[in-house]
């Protein structure tokens, strides 16, 4: 058989999984005229792997570039451009098996316009089940009543092999996100003859959180946008009775979820296309549906489920305090929540109770603890925890539910594995959750130093991470090499965002390039983070005892400040070197930065303070760091910062610089433009607005 095939593969955020698919297909390269792969607007690096797995596997490959924002819509894009005699479409997370295509198109060449092979259906938890075509016949009209009532398998991406000619005209909706296959396929069983091959051609990947999420977003919306697809196949010739029949069903599968969800009220919004058709509004599920959509009601009211045009209600769950913002994660924590303002009223709530501090400025974002002084002691939440896991007291599981109650979030964010015991109870509060991973947490477990009395298993951490995907709706992650470490080991399709440390406090900073400090002592060199955080222990003593000798020795002003909360007693007596100072738990950090020339971050192991990279460079303060200490701000060396792996190079780059007044001008001039248009208060909020989901509507 000639190179007659084009393979069309929509990609969106791909990256994790393109390459095991594309590989999938090397085994068919003799048939494969050319691999169309439709990257509609990814931003992980996924038309990078499409070329280096071409590369790899000696395939055909061309990637389109779009930003269309639906897999049917990219499908079409695909088709005006194939060139093929035959067209198989494959998703991005699944893969076929080795002699499939062989086997479909042989199949074709009876004279049929489409074949379909078996497929095996793989749910996380579940045991594999094998789906094998059956039922079709000769009769194009029944094939598509039967196929649109559920009387024959549902074809899958990539099990199927359809004629270029049988397609011609036929193209997949795109405005929906759901069914938009069902509507194709449907189309074309109205219009060709099939053949079936029992033998399975495909793995597929099926999440049923992901196909959730699409039904309970904006339910009345997306039961509209397919009815309207539906009704444009009687134009086709399909039977109208057999699109009524699909209608009730989508409205019913619809409401499944909603009840689920507690959203009664449009639970029974649906139930009333249900009801309209004869056959549903008998049948014992819609009575059960129906008697849980009253008894839900009398329960009480559920939480209250906005459009992306409405004001999203965010409920943040973190360990410590984040207001005042201090540290790295209260930093994060506080950015994250005057973004998620923007879009609507933010609870930023703490396990361990906050000192009084007041109320952030802003009538968006309130404050609230789930634990009290006198509840420290009380019994944990579960009977064991993982190395990793923070000990949450029995009582804050009972203040978070009364807090939704009363607050009604449409989303809940939950502050990384530490809090692993509140992941599960939260996915039924609200619509929507989410995990913030400040660290891929089992990646930091194998960089940390261990000890007899401080165990930390990565293992048993990768455990909790691959467990929290699998509840969780969404991943937020900090950078790109993180969202590539997680997707190594969670499952395929889990949705991992990328959701950067932002400039800290950027509302109370000036937007303008600062003037340098002018003092008498010169260079002044500042460390900000958390000096109980190991690995910043470890930086303060290494840049205290080597590097800043080696700096005096050739600048003998140079001193260095050492800033941060709950300093351990070794941070301390640093402050008893020459040239050392410490400032615990400082109030303010810009008049420190403002009287700095120079952050140096030696950091050697762990995430480090990144957020404290980013404040420095805001601030027109030079940074000179380690790689580690700058991983994932994609930030450029000798242009926004200095990076050495070694001691001495950090300190003879630190005096190079000093040394060199236009070199360090230009610096801190680069440095802050980037801060600011990469990180600024913009930038966070695109980001939030992205991994809260808001972005997806009507896909």
């Amino acid at each position: 058989m000639a190179a007659d095939i084009t393979v069309i593969i929509p990609a969106r955020n791909a990256a994790a999984t393109l390459g095991a698919a594309l590989a999938s297909l090397a085994p068919d390269r003799a048939l494969i005229l050319e691999i169309i792969v439709v990257d509609d607007g990814s931003d992980d690096g996924t038309a990078t792997v499409a070329a280096d797995s071409a590369r790899q596997h000696d395939l055909p490959v061309d990637v389109s570039s779009v930003h269309l924002g639906s897999a049917g819509a990219a499908r079409n894009v695909g088709i005006e451009r194939a060139r093929g005699a035959a067209i198989f479409f494959l998703d991005a997370d699944d893969e076929v098996m080795p002699g499939s295509l062989s086997l479909l198109r042989s199949a074709l060449e009876g004279g049929a316009g489409l074949a379909i092979g078996a497929s095996i259906r793989r749910t996380e938890g579940r045991p594999d089940k094998l789906k094998t075509p059956h039922g079709y016949s000769s009769d194009r009209r029944r094939n598509t009543r039967l196929y649109l009532r559920n009387e024959l398998w549902p074809i899958a991406m990539g099990s199927a092999l359809v004629a270029a000619q049988a397609t011609d005209g036929i193209r997949f909706p795109g405005a929906i996100g759901l069914d938009e296959d069902t509507c194709y396929w449907a189309a074309v069983l109205a219009h060709a003859d099939v053949a079936v091959i029992e033998a399975p051609v495909l793995l597929y990947h099926h999440d049923e959180a992901r196909m959730a999420r699409r039904f309970i977003d904006t339910p009345r919306r997306t039961f509209l946008a397919i009815a309207r697809e539906l009704d444009r196949l009687a134009n086709a010739g399909v039977e109208r009775e057999a699109l009524q029949w699909r209608k009730a069903w989508i409205a019913q599968r619809i409401a499944r979820q909603l009840i689920k969800h507690r959203m009664f009220a449009d639970a029974a919004g649906m139930m009333r296309v249900v009801h309209a058709h004869r056959t549903f509004s008998r049948s014992r599920k819609t009575l059960q549906y129906q008697a849980r959509i009253r008894l839900g009601r009398l329960a009480g009211p559920a939480p209250a489920i906005t459009g992306s045009t409405g004001a999203r209600r965010t409920l943040i769950v973190c360990h410590d305090p984040a207001f005042p913002p201090i540290s790295g994660a209260d930093l994060r924590n506080f950015g994250n929540a005057t973004a998620a303002a923007v879009f609507g009223p933010v609870c930023l709530v703490s396990v361990r109770p906050r000192p009084d501090a007041g109320q952030p400025l802003g009538p968006d974002i309130r404050l609230a603890d789930l634990t009290t002084d006198a509840e420290k002691s009380a019994s944990a939440l579960g009977w064991w925890r993982t190395g990793g896991e923070a000990r949450i007291p029995r009582p804050a599981l009972g203040r978070l539910k009364a807090l939704v109650r009363t607050f009604r979030p449409d989303t809940i964010v939950i502050e990384g594995v530490p809090l692993f015991k509140l992941v599960g109870p939260s996915r039924r509060l609200a619509s929507q959750l989410i995990v913030d991973m400040h660290n891929v947490e089992s990646d930091l477990a194998d960089q940390l130093p261990r000890s007899k009395d401080r165990r930390l298993p990565s293992s048993g951490v990768k455990g909790l991470e691959k467990k929290a995907a699998t509840i969780a709706d969404r991943i937020w992650v900090c950078s790109r090499p993180d969202r590539e470490r997680l997707g190594a080991f969670v499952r395929p399709g889990t949705l991992i965002d990328v959701v950067p440390n932002g400039i800290p406090r950027a509302d109370e900073m000036p937007a303008t390039l600062p003037q340098p400090s002018a003092t008498d002592q010169f260079p002044v060199i500042l460390l900000v983070g958390h000096l109980g955080y190991e690995p910043n222990v470890d930086a303060a003593e290494r840049l205290a005892r080597i590097i800043l000798p080696r700096i005096r020795a050739r600048l003998p002003a140079a001193r260095l400040v050492l800033a941060g909360r709950s300093p351990k007693p070794s941070v301390r007596a640093l402050a008893g070197l020459d040239g050392v100072s410490l400032v615990d738990s400082p109030d303010d950090i810009r008049p420190l930065l403002a009287g700095a020339h120079l952050c140096v971050i030696p950091l050697a192991m762990g995430g480090g303070p990144r957020i404290k990279i980013l404040e420095a460079m805001a601030s027109g303060v030079p940074v000179i760091a380690t790689p580690l200490a700058a991983e994932g701000l994609d930030l450029i060396d000798g242009e926004d910062l200095l990076l050495s792996d070694v001691d001495e190079g950090l300190a003879d780059l630190a005096i190079e610089l000093c040394n060199d007044p236009t070199r360090m001008d230009a610096l801190r001039a680069r440095a802050h433009r980037t801060a600011w248009s990469r990180f600024g208060p913009q930038a966070i909020r695109d980001a939030v607005r992205h991994g809260l989901g808001l972005d997806d509507a009507g896909r």
